[in-house]
């Protein structure tokens, strides 16, 4: 991907003066005034440096800098002003972390070699944040397939949850949906301190009296008491705690929160955890999503109608899928399941719509072994597979 340069400032024709003197050297973009620079930046970003004038009417530099920082924090950031006091260059710094301070008139040079480092920063911390991201979520999607032979209802549908859910937050344009997609994999992490026959009641839909209900409701508090204090999962234990949480504010926890102030993140968790139980009932998205709009007490509808538009986005066409019944010698890494896989006794092993992995491929030789599977295995291949 090519590093882009946002140039800002209210005078037309100084940006046409960067612009000859730049253009050879950088992929520029040029907008007038902080306003038309942050819609910019929505619709055509990522850029890796942001230069801009200090003085400006509307927003000055300052201002503009500071909800860069806030809203695209990646991109290093530059000001570039003719007063050069004391005062403004702090402000400046303080506010907006300013990557460089530079006075006008500014030397070609000058501003070439500043956004020149300026690029070689923003490199920096997008290889760091995207090497933290990959190592952070490989590593817990290893945890997660481990735990799923412990509870394969709990964890099978992880992979699932975790894509819808990071769609969701990028149609939304949440910041780091990554984060969605982690929590989505440890939402379930709490039922593991839950004992098992309640375990099995919560599966089946049985009655629960009302210490098995407290217990149930809590899952979400133990899992997120479980990751709070791990960093950079801060916001993944926020959105766990929080999935339980009606849009009106009832359901837990049982604080003022409600409408959009419950924590985006949680409403997301909220929508997809129902709409994935709804779906085993209905059969049929439309059918789940319909039913969900009509419980505004519970959802907030801007997030069902997002969950929309990803489905959409990820259902494969017809004519590119085939259902196959294949032997388990035929199972392959990366076979969709189209139904679950049980022992020849009826015990669950692996669930309907996981893409298995080696480790789930480990378990069902092993269990082949000793007891047996039943088959033929139903998976959902695409018409380039055998």
């Amino acid at each position: 991907m090519v590093n882009k340069v946002l140039l800002v400032d209210d005078e037309n024709n100084v940006l046409q003066a960067y612009t000859r003197v730049l253009r050879r050297r950088f992929t520029l973009d040029v907008a007038l005034g902080g306003a038309e620079a942050l819609a910019l930046m929505a619709q055509s970003g990522p850029y890796a440096v942001v230069v801009s004038d200090m003085r400006m009417p509307g927003m000055d530099g300052v201002e503009f800098l500071s909800q860069v920082k806030e809203r695209f924090p990646d991109s290093t950031r530059v000001m570039l002003t003719g007063n050069a006091d004391q005062t403004t260059a702090m402000e400046a710094v303080n506010r907006g972390s300013i990557f460089r301070f530079l006075t006008k008139p500014c030397d070609s040079e000058v501003l070439a070699a500043t956004l020149e480092a300026g690029i070689r920063q923003y490199e920096l911390v997008t290889a760091e944040k995207q090497l933290l991201e990959q190592t952070l979520k490989g590593t817990l999607a290893m945890l997660v397939e481990l735990l799923s032979i412990l509870d394969p209802i709990s964890f099978g549908r992880a992979q699932t949850m975790a894509a819808l859910a990071e769609g969701v937050a990028r149609d939304l344009a949440m910041p780091d949906p990554w984060v969605l997609g982690i929590a989505s994999i440890l939402s379930q992490i709490g039922i593991l301190t839950v004992p098992d026959a309640l375990v099995s009641k919560i599966h089946t839909g049985g009655f629960l009296n009302s210490n098995e209900r407290e217990i149930a409701n809590r899952v979400p508090e133990i899992g997120s008491n479980l990751l709070r204090h791990i960093p950079r999962l801060e916001a993944v234990a926020e959105s766990i705690l929080y999935m339980s949480k009606n849009f009106n504010g009832t359901g837990f926890p049982a604080d003022h929160l409600k409408g959009p102030d419950i924590p985006l993140g949680g409403r997301i968790l909220r929508v997809i955890t129902d709409y994935l139980n709804l779906l085993a009932i209905k059969g049929e998205p439309k059918l789940a999503l319909a039913e969900m709009e009509y419980r505004t007490a519970w959802y907030d509808l801007t997030v069902i109608r997002s969950l929309s538009r990803v489905i959409k986005s990820l259902e494969p066409q017809e004519a590119e899928t085939q259902i196959l019944e294949v032997s388990l010698k035929e199972l392959r890494l990366g076979h969709l399941l189209g139904s679950d896989i049980q022992t020849a006794t009826g015990l669950l092993l692996v669930p309907t719509g996981t893409r298995l992995n080696l480790i789930h491929l480990e378990k069902l030789r092993n269990f082949s072994r000793l007891g047996g599977i039943r088959e033929p295995i139903t998976v959902v291949a695409s018409l380039h597979e055998s």
